[in-house]
C-alpha cells in the first residue's frame, strides 16, 4: 500500500478526535486546535466535514462477490451516497467494467474516461471500501455478467504472453562398478526443449542426446519432434503444425507429422468441460437450490419463482447420485434425485468437439512406413444427456468409419457403445474387411460404497486392424534390446508383433469398493486375446487401501503375461508410510525451524513369483525453510543371496535450478548419480534463470527487488534484478500470484503484492509488480529561521514519486528514497508557503530497525 495514504488515515484519526458533531451549521475544524501561529499549520480544509476519508487514488484489491479480481489503483470521489464511513465511491469508466464482465445496457454506457455511477446504473448494486485493509467490494447481480456461467473469463482477458525464447533442460548421470563382472559403466542423458513465443504463436522442439560406455559405448543424439502451436480464440480451438499426436478418444492414438486443428476444453470454464447433467425444477418463491454428491455440497444457487436450469455444475471424474434440496422461502423443502454417472465420450447439451488432422503417419520404430492419412472426429452432446459421436481414418491402403452413441441412463449408470468398420491392405498385399465393436459402462452404488469407474469390452472381427498395424512394412517380426550391463547383460524382448494374430477381444475393469470410511478394496485389469492363436496379454491387481489417523498403508497383488514371453510375472506388495512429525515433537524433527517439513518412515515389502523377498525401510521428507530440500533415505534386503542393498537420495529446488544427487548400492554393484535441470527464459528484461519449466509459465517482474519470495512455489525467489519463472500456470484460467511480502528488504516495498493472470496455453505472461525501492526514513524539516514546517503539509519527492505528510515538530516519515536527493514541501499556495529541501543518506545517518533519521533545512523558496 502506499505509505502516504496510510499516514492521511492515522492523520485524520487524530484531526478527528476534535470534531464534535452537535449544532446546525457546517463543521468546520479550527487550526487554532494545534497551534495558534497561522504559518505552523497548513490548509486543512479538506478534513473539515469530519467523516470519511479525502478522494484521491488509492491501490486497492478488488473483490466483485467475494472473488479476488485484481489490485490496482482506483481514483476515489466523495459522495453522499456511499454506504460506509468512508464517504466515497470508487470511479470505473465503461472499459474498466467490461473488463469485469459486467454487461452494462449500451444506453447507460459512458464515455472512456467518464466514472460510470454503480449504484444507480445497477440496480441492487452495493459498494463497500474496507479502508483500513484497502479493500474495495462490489456486489453485482449475476444477471448483470456478460456470461453468468461459473468461473467464465471473458476472452478479452487472456494473456498471450510476451515473446521470448525459452530452453527446458535436462541433464542426469550415473557412474556405476558392476563387481560380479568388472565392469565400469558411465551413463548420461541430456534433454533439451528449447522454443520461441512470438504473439500467439509458440514454436517448440524435443531433442535429446544419450550416452553410454561399458562392455560397449554408445553416443546418440535424437531430433525428437518439432511442432508450432497456436490458439484459435474464435473457434475454441488449437492449431498444431509439426509432429504431435492424436487424443485417441475415438481411434487409437497415433503420432504423425502435419497439421491438426483440435478444440481445446480448457478454454471453456471449468463449469462447462465434460460431462454434468442438467438439473431442471420448478420454485414457487424466491429459494435457494442446494446440490450435493456423496454427502458433499457441490453447488448452491439462489432461484427467483418459476422454472429453473443448472447447466453449470462441475464435472467430477466419479460417478454418483445428485441430491437436489428446494428451500422456499417460507421454510419449505422440495427435494428429488438426478442419477449420475459418466463415461469419458459424453459431453453436455449443444457441445461440439473435434479433431481434424492432415499429414504423415509418425511412429519413430524403423519397423513402419509413413503413409499419408487424414482423420476426422467428431462428438455431440445431445438433448437427454446423450452424446453422438463419429468419425473417419483414411491412407492408401487404410480406411475406417466409426460411429457411436453415448448416454447417463439414469439409475442404470452410464453407457457408451460404437463400432469401427476398417478396409484394410496388409504387408504382404493381402485385402481384409472387419469391424470392432467397443462397450463402456460407469455406475455407483452409493447404498453399497460401490463405484465401477470403468467397464469395458472391445471385440473385433479376424479381418479388422488399425492404422497402427497396416504401417508395418512386414507381416511379424521383433527388436532386440542389449542393456547397458549395469545389472544383467542379458538380451532382452524390446518389440514383438504379429499380424497374423490379429487382436479379438479385450476386456478392462476398474472397480473401487469402500470398506470404512478411511479404507477401500480395489480391482483393475485387462485381458487381451489373438485371433489364430493361445497368446494372451494380461494385467490383474487387486489391492487394500487404507489409513488410520496419518498412517497410510497398501497391500496388493498383482499378475501379468504378454505375447511371447513364458510363464506370468506375480508379485505382492505392502507399502506403509508413518508420518514422524505427528508422533513425536514437531521441535524434535524440524532442525530447521520450521513447522512446514515433513518427515515419514517408509517400509515396503515385495515377492515375486520366484519366491524373492524384497524388504525396504527408510526415511523420507523435506527439509529447509521453504520445503525445497527432498531427502530419501532407504536400505533394503533381498532374501535370494542378494543380501543388502541401499540408497540415500537427495534434491534442493533452487532458484536457478534443480539439482540432485545420490548412491546406491548392493553387493555385486555401486553407483553414483546426478542431476541437474532447469529453465533458461530469454526476454526483453534480460536472461532469467529457473527451477524446470512448464508448458505455461509467469514471468515475475519486480524491479531490482532482490530474493523475494514467491508464495506457494518452493524455494522460488527473485534473482537481482527482480525476475522469476513460476511455472506450470494454468491456462484459460485465473492464476493468483503473489509474493511473500515477509520476505522484503529493509528498503523494498511493493505496491501491488498480489496479481491474477490469464495465460494462454504456452505463454509466458509477464506478471508486473510495482517496486519502491529506496530508503525509509523520518525526516525533520524546518525553515530558514528554524521554525518547524507545518502541521499537515504535503512532501513530495517528484523525481521518485513518493510523498508524506507532516506531522508534529515538522517530521514525516517517507520511504523509497534514493541516497541523495530533494524534497518539495507545500502547505498553501503562496509562494513562501512552498520550499526545497535537499538531503542524503550516508553511514553517517542514525538508523534504527531500518529507518533512517534525518533532519534538513529549507534551501529555497518555490
Amino acid at each position: 500500500m502506499l505509505k502516504s495514504k496510510t499516514i492521511i488515515f492515522n492523520l485524520y484519526i487524530f484531526l478527528g478526535s476534535f470534531y464534535s458533531g452537535v449544532g446546525y451549521a457546517d463543521s468546520f475544524f479550527n487550526p487554532n486546535l494545534i497551534s495558534s501561529i497561522d504559518s505552523e499549520v497548513a490548509d486543512l480544509s479538506r478534513f473539515d466535514k469530519g467523516e470519511g476519508q479525502p478522494e484521491g487514488k488509492y491501490s486497492v484489491e478488488i473483490y466483485i462477490n467475494n472473488e479476488y479480481i485484481e489490485t490496482k489503483n482506483v481514483s476515489f470521489y466523495e459522495s453522499d451516497k456511499s454506504s460506509d464511513e468512508t464517504g466515497l465511491l470508487p470511479c470505473f469508466n465503461s472499459n474498466e467494467l467490461k473488463n469485469f464482465g459486467i454487461n452494462l445496457e449500451s444506453n447507460k454506457e459512458s464515455v472512456d474516461n467518464t466514472c460510470v455511477n454503480i449504484l444507480n446504473e445497477i440496480e441492487k448494486s452495493n459498494i463497500k471500501f474496507d479502508f483500513e485493509n484497502q479493500k474495495l467490494f462490489l456486489s453485482i447481480p449475476q444477471i448483470m455478467f456478460k456470461n453468468n456461467i461459473r468461473g467464465y473469463i471473458p476472452p478479452e482477458k487472456w494473456d498471450d504472453g510476451i515473446n521470448a525464447l525459452l530452453l527446458n533442460y535436462n541433464f542426469t548421470g550415473r557412474n556405476s562398478k558392476n563387481f560380479k563382472d568388472n565392469v565400469n559403466n558411465n551413463n548420461y542423458f541430456l534433454s533439451l526443449n528449447p522454443g520461441v513465443n512470438i504473439g500467439s504463436w509458440r514454436f517448440r522442439n524435443e531433442s535429446s542426446w544419450t550416452y553410454a560406455s561399458g562392455e560397449s559405448t554408445q553416443n546418440k543424439w535424437r531430433n525428437i519432434r518439432t511442432y508450432v502451436q497456436k490458439p484459435i480464440i474464435p473457434l475454441k480451438a488449437e492449431l498444431t503444425v509439426g509432429d504431435s499426436f492424436s487424443n485417441g478418444t475415438i481411434f487409437d492414438s497415433l503420432g504423425f507429422r502435419g497439421a491438426k486443428l483440435e478444440s481445446d476444453d480448457n478454454m471453456l470454464p471449468d463449469s462447462m468441460r465434460g460431462f454434468a447433467p442438467t438439473v431442471k425444477g420448478i420454485a414457487n418463491s424466491n429459494a435457494i437450490v442446494t446440490v450435493k454428491q456423496n454427502g458433499f455440497v457441490i453447488y448452491q444457487i439462489s432461484v427467483p419463482p418459476g422454472a429453473f436450469e443448472i447447466k453449470d455444475l462441475y464435472a467430477t471424474s466419479s460417478s454418483g447420485n445428485l441430491d437436489i434440496t428446494i428451500q422456499e422461502n417460507n421454510g419449505k423443502i422440495t427435494q428429488f434425485v438426478v442419477p449420475y454417472s459418466n463415461v469419458p465420450i459424453l459431453q453436455r447439451e449443444g457441445r461440439l468437439k473435434y479433431e481434424f488432422i492432415g499429414g504423415e503417419f509418425r511412429s519413430g520404430s524403423d519397423f513402419q512406413d509413413k503413409p499419408n492419412f487424414g482423420q476426422i472426429s467428431l462428438i455431440y452432446g445431445l438433448p437427454y444427456n446423450m452424446t453422438l459421436y463419429g468419425g473417419s481414418q483414411f491412407s492408401s491402403n487404410y480406411q475406417a468409419y466409426a460411429i457411436g452413441l453415448g448416454g447417463n441412463l439414469g439409475n442404470l449408470g452410464a453407457v457408451s457403445t460404437d463400432v469401427i468398420q476398417a478396409n484394410s491392405i496388409l504387408p504382404n498385399e493381402e485385402h481384409k474387411k472387419g469391424q470392432s465393436i467397443r462397450l463402456l459402462y460407469a455406475k455407483s452404488i452409493n447404498s453399497t460404497g460401490t463405484n465401477f469407474q470403468i467397464m469395458g469390452y472391445r471385440y473385433s472381427t479376424q479381418g479388422y486392424y488399425t492404422l497402427n498395424e497396416v504401417s508395418y512394412k512386414k507381416m511379424q517380426g521383433y527388436e532386440i534390446k542389449t542393456p547397458d550391463g549395469i545389472i544383467s547383460s542379458e538380451d532382452q524382448l524390446f518389440d514383438y508383433y504379429n499380424l497374423n494374430y490379429s487382436k479379438k477381444g479385450r476386456f478392462q475393469v476398474n472397480i473401487n469398493q469402500k470398506i470404512t470410511d478411511n479404507s477401500s478394496l480395489y480391482l483393475l485389469g485387462s485381458y487381451q486375446n489373438y485371433w489364430r492363436t493361445s497368446e494372451t496379454e494380461q494385467l490383474w491387481q487387486i489391492g487394500y487401501n487404507g489409513n488410520v489417523k496419518q498412517v497410510n498403508y497398501n497391500l496388493s497383488f498383482s499378475q501379468s503375461k504378454s505375447p511371447g514371453m513364458s510363464g506370468d510375472d506375480k508379485n505382492i506388495a505392502f507399502n506403509i508410510s508413518i508420518p514422524i512429525n505427528d508422533l513425536f515433537n514437531q521441535n524434535m524433527v524440524n532442525d530447521l525451524k520450521s513447522n512446514q517439513n515433513s518427515m515419514y518412515a517408509v517400509y515396503s515389502m515385495n515377492r515375486s513369483n520366484d519366491n524373492t523377498l524384497i524388504q525396504q525401510a527408510g526415511l523420507t521428507g523435506t527439509l529447509l525453510e521453504d520445503n525445497n530440500l527432498n531427502y530419501n533415505l532407504q536400505q533394503g534386503y533381498a532374501h535370494n543371496g542378494s543380501g543388502y542393498s541401499g540408497m540415500v537420495y537427495g534434491n534442493y529446488k533452487g532458484k536457478y535450478a534443480n539439482v540432485g544427487s545420490g548412491y546406491n548400492y548392493s553387493n555385486d554393484w555401486h553407483e553414483l548419480n546426478y542431476s541437474l535441470n532447469g529453465g533458461v527464459v530469454a526476454h526483453a528484461g534480460g536472461v532469467t534463470l529457473s527451477q524446470p519449466l512448464g508448458d505455461t509459465n509467469i514471468l515475475i517482474k519486480a524491479n531490482d527487488a532482490d530474493n523475494i519470495r514467491v508464495e506457494n512455489a518452493n524455494g522460488i525467489l527473485t534473482n537481482n534484478k527482480g525476475y522469476a519463472i513460476l511455472p506450470y500456470a494454468s491456462t484459460y484460467k485465473n492464476n493468483r500470484v503473489s509474493l511473500d511480502v515477509n520476505s522484503l528488504g529493509e528498503n523494498v516495498e511493493i505496491e501491488n503484492s498480489i496479481i491474477n493472470i490469464v495465460p494462454t496455453k504456452g505463454a509466458l505472461v509477464q506478471a508486473d509488480f510495482k517496486t519502491n525501492i529506496g530508503y525509509r526514513a523520518i525526516v525533520n524539516l524546518s525553515n530558514k529561521n528554524g521554525s518547524a514546517i507545518p502541521f499537515g503539509a504535503m512532501v513530495i519527492d517528484e523525481e521518485r514519486a513518493v510523498s508524506g505528510i507532516v506531522g508534529d515538530n515538522g517530521s514525516v516519515f517517507i520511504s523509497g528514497l534514493a541516497p541523495v536527493g530533494r524534497l518539495k514541501a507545500k502547505w498553501g499556495q503562496m509562494e513562501d508557503q512552498q520550499c526545497l529541501f535537499d538531503y542524503e543518506i550516508n553511514e553517517h545517518v542514525v538508523k534504527e530497525k531500518g529507518i533512517y533519521f534525518i533532519s534538513s533545512t529549507c534551501q529555497s523558496y518555490k
